[in-house]
């Protein structure tokens, strides 16, 4: 009789963690560069020295992104940053005031409860900034909710929850969602001593980047 090493609830945690740490960057950078490509200030976004120079200067110099490196190095919480936070993307509230993505968009939905989420990422009145807003706040609560687990273990129900929510959000920011299909199909080979390893060594910096739950 074969023991397995992982039990199914660990393989859960294992799966998701892989696409909070490899997947979600790829997604928020393809965002990134679509936003700024569309409603950004120009030119177009190509990570020269000269393009992030001018969004540095937009930012200001205590932005928290690091604007010295390629945005291939952004980590989950400087794009996030560089996105729903960002005043280059700033939009008008209902008095006309500029605000971030996130204060016009996510926090009049109100203060929501450790582990929940949005119900729904598309904007009601077809807003592409809202929608933008919304499914970058859906990733944000789920790496935060991976980054604040007390065990690397992750029910079936837990699991099929984030992962639906994941896939949508991926859908309204325009990215495919292959990947999700392919980890999802993955068993315990995938994850030996090593790949474990990592994982839970990029969650943890993850974590350390959060500060607290809704930063």
């Amino acid at each position: 009789m074969v023991v397995k090493s992982i039990t199914d609830e660990q393989l859960n945690y294992y799966k998701f963690s892989t696409l909070v740490v490899d997947e979600f960057p790829k997604a928020l950078r393809h965002t990134f560069k679509h936003m700024w490509d569309n409603f950004g200030p120009g030119p177009i976004w190509d990570d020269s020295e000269v393009v992030r120079n001018l969004f540095l200067a937009m930012e200001g110099s205590n932005t928290k992104v690091p604007t010295n490196e390629s945005y291939e190095e952004w980590d989950c919480t400087a794009l996030f940053q560089a996105t729903i936070y960002a005043k280059v993307f700033s939009s008008p509230d209902s008095k006309g005031n500029l605000k971030t993505l996130s204060e016009v968009y996510v926090k009049p939905r109100g203060f929501m409860d450790k582990g929940s989420f949005h119900t729904f990422v598309l904007s009601p009145v077809g807003n592409d900034e809202e929608t933008f807003a919304i499914a970058i706040d859906q990733l944000r609560l789920l790496r935060n909710s991976i980054c604040h687990t007390v065990t690397s273990k992750m029910d079936k129900t837990t699991f099929d929850q984030y992962i639906e929510l994941a896939r949508n959000a991926f859908k309204a920011l325009g990215v495919e969602t292959d990947s999700f299909d392919v980890v999802g199909s993955w068993d315990e080979s995938h994850f030996p001593t090593e790949e474990v390893a990592r994982l839970k060594r990029n969650i943890c910096l993850m974590a350390v980047g959060t500060g607290v739950l809704f930063d």
